[in-house]
């Protein structure tokens, strides 16, 4: 049993290591954002002192950031480690990189809209479950969340894994394929 555990961890190391360090990632933009909104709030805030708008947006673009930064770091260094590397191809990584985040980021926000309507179609009631002796209200909103996140991982999973960190080997063969 153990013998197969090993094995089968050994075979899905890269996934493995891309949902480590997608909690790391999370973990280090959601920080970004409370630093922001922390700190922001002594310059922008409103008549209660809390965050401005404006304060959310500059919260919500450092936690994207810090977040494509983290997460292209950790997946050229430490996931795809058979990436190809130079200074140019590095940067044109980044430049791939950010762009399938922007994409992604928006199909998370259709995703997470057309739940929400799915939910609201079909007059979901939120009930109410106990967590840790508090009660929450399992939401149209939380669902679209979980979702919408679950399906945005994978897509930032294989774009990274087949377009952004390719080998230069792998490409070569598809282009043999293709001329011959």
């Amino acid at each position: 049993m153990a013998e197969k555990i090993k094995v089968l961890i050994l075979r899905k190391k890269q996934l493995i290591l891309y949902l480590l360090f997608g909690g790391i990632t999370t973990v280090c933009s959601l920080a970004a954002c409370y630093l922001t909104l922390r700190l922001g709030v002594f310059i922008w805030h409103d008549e209660q002192g809390e965050p401005t708008a404006f304060l959310d947006i500059l919260g919500s673009t450092a936690q994207w950031v810090v977040g494509v930064l983290v997460a292209f770091v950790t997946n050229k260094k430490w996931v795809f480690v058979d990436a190809e590397r130079g200074f140019r191809v590095t940067m044109r990584q980044l430049g791939v990189f950010s762009g399938s985040r922007v994409a992604t980021y928006f199909m998370e926000v259709v995703i997470n809209l057309g739940v929400i309507a799915l939910f609201d179609a079909l007059n979901y009631r939120a009930p109410m479950i106990p967590v840790l002796g508090w009660r929450f209200e399992l939401t149209a909103r939380i669902w679209a969340k979980v979702i919408s996140s679950i399906v945005v991982v994978i897509a930032n999973y294989f774009i990274s894994k087949l377009v952004v960190f390719r080998r230069k080997q792998a490409v070569a063969e598809g282009e043999r394929e293709i001329h011959h």
